[in-house]
């Protein structure tokens, strides 16, 4: 069996088995992976003996296959156009302010007081500004209203 043949079985078995998105990120992790030991220097015939029977290899990730996300195969978990980059994204900075968030440390809680505080007085503070003039507006809609029925 050569590397097309394992590659046309596995696609075969998992068709129809599996979302297609997902079945074609099998089938290109595999085949990137015999790409690459055989650019290694190792024959294809190795790599396809040491990989097994593809139909137990595709019998395997319908078995597990319960609609997670492929964490695993990293680049190979969306359905593309078959070609992939082998570069690796970069790594993601670590954000500071998230352990500030932690709802279980005591600075987490914290901000959660702050924050909650702040919003209070904000709204104390509008109500303040606010009310006095609709105090004053209902008093003239008031005698405005009384005016006109006085007058009719």
């Amino acid at each position: 069996m050569d590397r097309t043949e394992f590659l046309e079985i596995l696609r075969n078995q998992l068709d129809g088995q599996m979302q297609e998105g997902k079945a074609a990120a099998h089938v290109r992790y595999y085949e990137d992976y015999i790409q690459s030991q055989v650019r290694k220097g190792r024959s294809e015939q190795e790599v396809l003996t040491e990989l097994g029977d593809p139909r137990l290899i595709a019998r395997t990730l319908i078995d597990t296959d319960e609609g997670s996300s492929q964490k695993g195969y990293g680049q190979y978990s969306s359905c593309g156009s078959g070609v992939e980059s082998s570069v690796e994204p970069p790594p993601q900075p670590e954000k500071k302010w998230k352990k500030y968030l932690d709802f279980s440390t005591w600075q987490g809680k914290a901000v959660v007081i702050v924050a909650a505080g702040i919003a209070i007085f904000l709204l104390v503070m509008i109500i303040g500004v606010v009310l006095p003039f609709f105090i004053v507006f209902a008093i003239i809609l008031s005698l405005l209203s009384w005016l006109k029925k006085r007058n009719s």
